[in-house]
C-alpha cells in the first residue's frame, strides 16, 4: 500500500477493467466488470482470481458509477453490484453476503510499461490462507521459525547470563578497618573569556566584537516531484489509474552574522583539598588563602564545594571501600560490624547495601 502522503498529487487517469480466468473451462483474460459469467461456459465469476491486465490489454469503463466492492452471495458465490439487494443468480438476499476481496495496488515509475499480473492459484491461496489461519506454515517457513526460535534462545540465554552476573550476591560480613575523608573548594577567578554565538544572542556585555557570515541552517526548498502510476483494485471488478507525484526537495544552507567576542566570567582555576585517614583527624575544610576579593579582572572567590566520606571494611582476606554519608561515618567504629553485599561473579561490592550488623 503506498504510505499517506499529504504532499503528494493526484490526478486520476481513468478507471479499467480487471481480468478473470475461468476455473472451470479455461478461458482466460475475461473482463471482469462486463463479465460476470463466462461467456463461453456460464460458470459465475470467482472474484479471487481476479487479477490486473497489461497496459495493452486493458479496457476503459465509460461512465463508471462506483457502488462498492462486490457482494458476493452466500448461497450461489456470485458476484453482485456493491447496492444489489437480491443475487442475479439465485434470487437470495443479500444481507448477510461479503464483500470481494482486492488484490491492493500496482506501482511502476512515469514512462514503465505494465505486464498482466500472472494467472493465480485460488486453491492454493485459499490453502495457504487457511493454514496460516490455523498456525500451520510451509516447510521452509517452519525452518526459519526454528531458527528463530533457536536464536532468540541463544540471546535469552546470554541475557539470562548477564542478569546473573549483575544481580547474583552473596550477603558478607564486614568490619570497619579504617576512615578517610577529603574535602575540596573550588577557586574561581574573573578573566577576560573568548567566545562565540549568533550576533542576535550574544550577552550585553560582550566587548572587542567581531562578525562573519556563516552557515547557520539549512531549508527544504522544493525543486520538482517525481510522479508513478499507479493502479488500485476497487473490488467491484475494476481498477482505478492514477497518477501519483511527490515533491523533491534540495538542501539550500540558511546564513547569518556569527559574532566572535570577549566576556568577562568566572573561571575556575584551581582546587584546594584537605584529607584524612583516621577518625580521630576531624575533617576540615581547606584554607584557600584568596588574596584578592570582588570583582574585578584577576580577583578570585571561592566556588562549589565537595566532599567525600570512605569506609575501608575488611572481609575476610580481601578489603572494600565504600562512601558513606558523614554521620554513618562519624558513627562506625573501627572494628565495628556490618554487612555487605558482594558480587558472586566481579566480586565487587555493592554499598549501597551496607548496614549495620544487628
Amino acid at each position: 500500500m503506498t504510505p499517506p502522503n499529504r504532499n503528494r498529487r493526484v490526478e486520476d487517469l481513468g478507471i479499467y477493467e480487471m481480468i478473470w480466468d475461468c476455473k472451470f473451462c479455461g478461458s482466460a483474460n475475461l473482463p471482469a466488470k462486463s463479465h460476470k459469467f463466462c461467456p463461453n461456459c456460464g460458470a459465475a465469476q470467482d472474484p479471487d482470481t481476479r487479477r490486473f491486465p497489461s497496459d495493452d490489454e486493458k479496457r476503459a469503463v465509460e461512465n463508471y458509477v462506483s457502488r462498492g466492492a462486490d457482494l458476493i452471495c452466500a448461497s450461489c458465490s456470485t458476484p453482485n453490484a456493491g447496492d444489489s439487494k437480491f443475487c442475479q443468480q439465485c434470487g437470495a438476499p443479500l444481507e448477510n453476503a461479503t464483500r470481494a476481496q482486492t488484490i491492493g495496488s500496482q506501482r511502476k515509475g512515469e514512462g514503465e510499461k505494465f505486464e498482466a499480473d500472472a494467472e493465480r492459484n485460488v486453491d492454493q491461496e485459499r490453502f495457504e490462507s487457511e493454514m496460516k489461519r490455523v498456525g500451520v506454515t510451509p516447510g521452509g517457513e517452519n525452518k526459519s521459525r526454528r531458527a528463530l526460535y533457536i536464536i532468540l534462545g541463544v540471546v535469552a540465554l546470554v541475557i539470562i547470563g548477564i542478569l546473573v552476573a549483575l544481580f547474583w550476591k552473596r550477603e558478607s560480613t564486614a568490619y570497619v578497618a579504617g576512615h578517610e575523608w577529603e574535602r575540596a573548594i573550588a577557586v574561581e577567578e574573573f578573566q577576560p573569556v573568548s567566545d562565540q554565538a549568533w550576533c542576535d544572542g550574544m550577552p550585553s556585555d560582550a566587548y572587542s566584537v567581531t562578525s562573519r557570515r556563516e552557515q547557520r541552517s539549512t531549508r527544504r526548498v522544493q525543486d520538482g516531484e517525481t510522479c508513478d502510476i499507479e493502479r488500485v483494485d476497487q473490488g467491484d471488478g475494476t481498477f482505478r489509474e492514477q497518477r501519483v507525484c511527490s515533491p523533491t526537495y534540495r538542501e539550500e544552507p540558511v546564513y547569518d552574522e556569527r559574532c566572535y567576542f570577549t566576556v568577562d566570567r568566572w573561571i575556575q582555576v584551581n582546587t584546594v583539598d584537605a584529607t584524612g585517614l583516621s577518625l580521630s583527624d576531624a575533617p576540615i575544610w581547606p584554607q584557600t588563602n584568596i588574596q584578592r576579593s570582588g570583582t574585578c579582572l584577576g580577583c578570585q572567590r571561592e566556588g562549589g564545594r565537595s566532599e567525600s566520606y570512605i569506609l575501608v571494611l575488611q572481609v575476610e582476606d580481601r578489603q572494600y571501600e565504600c562512601e558513606v554519608a558523614y554521620a554513618d561515618w562519624q558513627d562506625a567504629a573501627v572494628e565495628s560490624t556490618w554487612t555487605l553485599n558482594i558480587s558472586v561473579v566481579t566480586g565487587q561490592p555493592d554499598c549501597s547495601s551496607l548496614e549495620r550488623a544487628g
